[in-house]
């Protein structure tokens, strides 16, 4: 798996410069000035021009800031602590656990290749460019363009999902102080906007500063994690073992509780994903090429760890799990904090992790901004000119973290009107990631096993491990994508349908009309600008 396997093993004279030879030509070129100016290593020159891109952005980040930043981004312990209710619905207690290490063993697979392909393409687009670079050349426009509208789809849904929890914390916390206090809807509407309007003023006026914060606010990050553990651990109710590993539920009603267990695996799932935060910031991170691979696994076994105690901690204090569905807060985790802290310690931690989550959206805005800056770059969705503009003095695309946060904003009014709805929107988030995922590594799978002389250079390899491990991950991520559709509630009703399936096939048949009328005329593929690639396809 060594790089230096990859690169003697699979690359071929003259289809890419070594990176030795790239570096000597840089400096022949008068790349010094480049890397002067936005803070480039030779081998990120190298990338952008193997892939056909100028530098605009600045590579502020380092790869210890840049794991911060993803720690903050995904918030794994603090989503997790208000995610479980679909677990515990279906399935209960043991499905918190055992959901979470069973697709913890198919995403190690997921992110190994994505790792990989980060290497080779460190770039802001990642996986629709990924589609792109390594399709079957006949398909790769139509393949890389749905996926980019299905990243574009999944990022947007997962920023208004996080804005919508903090909304929510904060309702919770009003609750718990004032039982006289109804948490209205348009209440929770107007909180993620405030955040929103927060998160795009850090955003594009502290751009700048975003990778010089990050560290202090990771290492609070972990001191707040200790200071939830602590008291749970030592005051609240404590059930048997038995009921943790082997204490199955049905509260959904499916007609089998094996079905009910598969159903309820959502949190399982949702907790791995995101760690590709990392890659749609590659065009400011210095090095890219070598840290982005390493930020992503080493953030996903952090991340795993934090949530994984926090899940068996979760499990074994919660003495009733029909009592803790139905708390006041509408959050379960809330209902275990209730009872083994003092009201202002309560207080003081769901405030604590209220702003984590804040700065988290923070973070996540900026990823998000850069993948819909990448699409427009390449001219994928309507108004890409102005969405690509790059803000020459801050260096950073305004216009799409205006417009990201605009989404948000718009996608808050669904909640006054059905909260169910908006639900479904946020569950849209993770079914899209994994069909970006899926796609783009399957179509690595493809190119290593038809064309391996055609794949390029890699600073981090799988090597002679890359079919086994690439075909591993397109099962796991295609077994995720289709049980993240189910509702958690049988029989099912409009109510209590997941409407992410029709959300996500009205996004696919939005994004095709456009290309039938404009975009199949934009856009071709960011392929199209690599250099010095050579294809087998027929």
């Amino acid at each position: 798996m060594s790089s230096s396997d990859w690169s003697h093993g699979m690359s071929k004279p003259g289809i890419v410069e070594t990176t030795a030879a790239a570096g000597s030509r840089d400096r022949e070129t008068g790349m010094d000035e480049l890397d002067e100016q936005h803070k480039s290593t030779f081998d990120d020159a190298r990338n952008m021009r193997r892939m056909g891109r100028s530098q605009e952005l600045i590579r502020h980040f380092r790869s210890w800031s840049m794991v911060s930043f993803v720690a903050i981004a995904t918030s794994a312990w603090e989503l997790s602590l208000f995610g479980i209710t679909p677990g515990l619905t279906d399935g209960g207690r043991p499905v918190l656990v055992y959901a979470f290490l069973w697709n913890f063993v198919g995403f190690v697979p997921v992110y190994l290749s994505m790792a990989e392909m980060a290497s080779i393409a460190p770039i802001a687009g990642a996986q629709y460019h990924w589609v792109s670079e390594f399709a079957p050349d006949r398909y790769q426009k139509i393949l890389s363009y749905l996926t980019g509208w299905t990243s574009t789809l999944a990022w947007q849904a997962g920023n208004a999902q996080g804005l919508f929890i903090v909304g929510s914390i904060i309702q919770s916390i009003i609750t718990i102080n004032d039982h006289t206090y109804s948490p209205a809807n348009w209440h929770g509407t107007l909180l993620v906007m405030a955040i929103t309007a927060i998160a795009l003023c850090g955003n594009v006026y502290g751009a700048r500063l975003l990778p010089y914060w990050q560290n202090v606010v990771f290492v609070v990050h972990i001191l707040a994690y200790f200071g939830f553990l602590a008291p749970v651990w030592v005051n609240a109710p404590r059930v048997e073992s038995s009921k943790v590993w082997s204490g199955f539920e049905n509260s959904g009603g499916w007609p089998s509780l094996s079905l009910a267990v598969l159903i309820g695996q959502m949190p399982g799932i949702t907790g791995h994903v995101g760690v590709d935060t990392a890659a749609h910031m590659s065009e400011e991170v210095r090095d890219a090429s070598r840290n982005i691979p390493r930020v992503m696994l080493i953030a996903f076994a952090i991340n795993f760890t934090l949530t994984l105690v926090t899940l068996v901690t979760l499990a074994y204090h919660i003495p009733s799990v029909t009592d803790a569905l139905q708390d006041e807060t509408t959050y379960p985790a809330i209902y275990v904090l209730r009872r083994s802290m003092s009201l202002p310690w309560l207080n003081f931690m769901l405030i604590v992790i209220a702003v984590l989550l804040m700065f988290g959206n923070l973070s996540y805005l900026a990823a998000v901004s850069r993948d819909l800056f990448a699409f427009a770059r390449d001219r994928g969705i309507p108004f890409s000119g102005w969405i690509s503009q790059v803000d020459k003095k801050r260096s950073v695309p305004t216009n799409a973290c205006i417009l990201s946060a605009g989404v948000s904003a718009c996608l808050s009014l669904i909640y006054i009107g059905s909260p169910v709805a908006f639900y479904a929107i946020t569950s849209l988030c993770i079914v899209s990631l994994l069909q970006c995922y899926s796609l783009s590594i399957g179509c690595m799978l493809y190119r290593r096993i038809c064309h391996p002389e055609t794949l390029p250079y890699a600073r981090f390899s799988l090597g002679k491990y890359g079919v086994p491990i690439n075909a591993v991950a397109v099962l796991s991520t295609t077994w995720g994508f289709f049980w993240c559709f189910w509702p958690q509630v049988y029989p099912v009703t409009a109510e209590g349908f997941n409407w992410a399936s029709p959300i996500f096939l009205s996004a696919l048949i939005i994004a095709m009309v456009y290309y039938a009328f404009q975009g199949r005329h934009d856009y071709h593929g960011p392929v199209v600008l690599v250099e010095g690639r050579k294809t087998h396809d027929s």
